[in-house]
């Protein structure tokens, strides 16, 4: 299992994006907004207007980057480029031209008779997802200039979308989070039952809720970072937790953007060591 990544610091959020051919009405500019359902939607699926370039305005650590509820279909692909210099003469970081659906289903756990093109999810199933893509730079870089380039020239819906861009910096603490960790579906859907006995539903959208806990750390991790994603985004700021990033299968299961619940103390239960819970509900 490898250990829970936490991006809290987004470096697109002040960053100036150009390039392509985005709708006026739902710019790129979209993408820094905290509420993924506003999107950002090209002109058309053509690959020259469905990339862009991002300038942090000066040079910036990232380790990871997700691309938040697109609809890219499976035979999409994308492609993330990091330069130091705005022509992309001296690249950091070049993904390639890769698949943007991962194959998640598990050998052997699919139903009786159903098939699924290189185990990715269905169409349908993905949008009750969100579903998010995501790239995890083992060695940090450096870097000022980024380009994505989203390829789907086929796409049914005549354009490409998505609904936030993470990019930047992340913690992935020295020692793991500890077991006991837990993701739940919250459904606050309202529920009355009749005189008659029928029960009438009033249907909401279902939510993440993800729970866990850091312990073990030495003081200047945790106060380097814990006690910054706190300060920094308290309960209204929007931060993205994977619980384990090798786990391709079911990642996009227990990732989750959103926003912490509550603010919860550091505690210091044995000399030099320090520890911390995190519950974290989704933004839809």
């Amino acid at each position: 299992m490898g250990h829970v990544l936490i991006a809290y610091r987004n470096n697109f959020d002040a960053a100036l994006v150009s390039g392509g051919a985005w709708s006026a009405e739902l710019p790129l500019a979209n993408l820094a907004d905290r509420q993924p359902s506003l999107v950002a939607r090209s002109a058309d699926t053509d690959p020259a207007s469905t990339q862009f370039t991002i300038d942090f305005g000066a040079p910036e650590p990232v380790s990871f980057l997700a691309l938040l509820r697109h609809n890219l279909t499976q035979n999409g692909r994308w492609r993330i480029t990091f330069a130091r210099d705005a022509a992309f003469q001296t690249v950091v970081h070049d993904s390639g031209v890769v698949d943007i659906w991962p194959s998640i289903q598990p050998f052997g756990q699919g139903l009786w008779g159903e098939f699924r093109w290189g185990g990715r999810l269905s169409t349908e199933e993905a949008a009750t997802y969100g579903i998010g893509a995501y790239q995890v730079i083992s060695t940090p870089v450096i870097t000022r200039y980024g380009r994505i380039e989203l390829i789907d020239p086929q796409n049914p819906d005549g354009h490409l979308q998505a609904g936030r861009l993470v990019v930047g910096p992340a913690w992935r603490p020295a020692i793991n989070l500890q077991y006991g960790w837990s993701v739940e579906q919250v459904d606050t859907s309202r529920r009355v039952r009749s005189r008659g006995g029928q029960t009438y539903v009033d249907m909401q959208p279902k939510y993440r809720r993800l729970r866990f806990t850091i312990e073990d750390l030495r003081r200047d991790e945790m106060f380097g970072n814990a006690y910054e994603i706190e300060r920094l985004k308290g309960t209204g700021g929007d931060l993205f937790v994977m619980i384990d990033p090798e786990d391709i299968t079911h990642r996009h299961r227990h990732s989750v953007y959103g926003i912490l619940q509550d603010t919860t103390p550091i505690a210091n239960p044995v000399f030099e060591r320090y520890s911390k819970s995190f519950i974290v509900e989704e933004l839809l």
